[in-house]
């Protein structure tokens, strides 16, 4: 038996997804074709994004923008923004302090680039609105702040962090990196108020190698965001290329699926959470719990385990979780969001990241529990 628990890393293919990609590989036309076959492709691109944007409550607000992937939607956003208007040069991007590695390490390059980069801070999964209002400034072009944090599991106010930097200035544009989010808890671009989001297939029981940024018309009329690179002109000119039309059909089929079962899903994993949380505070494992937190992400400090040593551990045994962001598994270090939520280096490198999905059985979490018991028990000694 295996225990996978590292989902936020990537899901396992859905079975409507999977069904989607079988059905869809005889659509093989370029979309952009105006035969027959062209326009049957095209039909099928029209209809999926139709229905991740339904998924993401941005029906009739904007329009998708399909991707290769979340890192991808991410920079189109962050050049996109900061490029389409020559009067954005030099001024202010914002961004929190634990942000996923491909909307922080682009806005350090906007920084070399001869924009301002200010950082609001995450301390204890938090974010406050305040703070955000006093950091905005009419320099401010942009605000990107994630939903979820991909390693604490920190659930952050979009809606009210989006309220106060457009009270503050109301040109700003609001991004959200929601990748952790989408379809794990509520990620309605109409409630939240923002200008873009980004979401990923492939965190949702999709296929990898598809994502989406949802732009609000408002940009778009206003050529607020522009593209990375030019082409064809596909994607309404903001992502030129020849759409992955089995992918962004899976895409679709797998959101539509999570949404169905939302509810139920929830509650299961909101069980299995709350199981593994209690059983591992009492081997003295410490759990760190944000303010507001979705149950997907439990970010677990070892008892003087270095996290490397517990995962390989585990992996062992068939158990499989995270050390951090998987993002940056090729360049090893501390790591930066679990600083940012208030872990001293120590305790940063003692922790690791145990995520659920939908898929995750009770069996599983039992054999998890067990092998971080008997690796507390036997690696503890090591660091004695």
């Amino acid at each position: 038996m295996k225990a996978y628990f590292d989902n936020a890393a990537t899901t396992r293919l859905c079975g409507a997804a999977a069904d989607a990609l079988l059905s869809a590989q005889t659509v093989f036309a370029n979309p952009s074709s105006l035969h027959g076959m062209g326009l049957e492709a095209e039909k099928l691109v029209s209809a999926s994004r139709k229905d991740v944007l339904s998924a993401a409550g941005g029906a009739g607000k904007g329009t998708l923008i399909f991707t290769g992937c979340g890192t991808e939607s991410n920079g189109i956003c962050l050049y996109g923004a900061a490029y389409a208007k020559k009067s954005n040069e030099g001024k202010t991007v914002i961004i929190s302090d634990s942000e996923h590695p491909s909307v922080y390490k682009n806005a350090e390059e906007l920084q070399r680039r001869g924009f301002k980069l200010k950082e609001i801070k995450t301390r204890g999964g938090y974010i406050d609105p305040d703070e955000l209002y006093s950091l905005v400034d009419g320099d401010t072009f942009l605000v990107s702040i994630m939903t979820v944090n991909n390693e604490t599991g920190a659930l952050y106010d979009i809606r009210s962090l989006c309220s106060a930097a457009k009270q503050k200035n109301p040109s700003v544009i609001f991004h959200t990196d929601a990748t952790q989010a989408f379809m794990k808890t509520d990620t309605d671009v109409g409630r939240s108020g923002v200008d873009m989001m980004t979401v990923s297939a492939h965190k949702i029981g999709g296929p990898k190698g598809v994502g989406a940024l949802y732009v609000k018309n408002e940009l778009i009329r206003s050529h607020s965001i522009s593209p990375l690179l030019y082409g064809g002109g596909q994607e309404g000119g903001l992502r030129s290329g020849t759409e992955n039309t089995a992918g962004i059909s899976a895409f679709a089929a797998a959101a539509l699926d999570c949404k169905k079962n939302l509810d139920e899903d929830l509650q299961r994993i909101n069980g299995l959470s709350r199981r593994i949380k209690d059983e591992l505070s009492a081997l003295g494992v410490r759990i760190n719990t944000p303010k507001d937190h979705i149950p997907h992400i439990i970010s677990a400090t070892m008892p003087g385990i270095k996290s490397e040593v517990m995962l390989h551990y585990l992996s062992s045994f068939g158990v499989y979780v995270s050390s951090g962001s998987a993002c940056s598994s090729h360049h090893p270090g501390i790591s930066s969001a679990a600083l940012a939520f208030g872990l001293s280096k120590k305790e940063a490198d003692c922790t690791v990241r145990i995520s659920i999905f939908r898929e995750n059985t009770e069996e599983e979490a039992a054999l998890l529990i067990k092998c971080i018991a008997d690796g507390v028990k036997n690696l503890i000694k090591m660091y004695r």
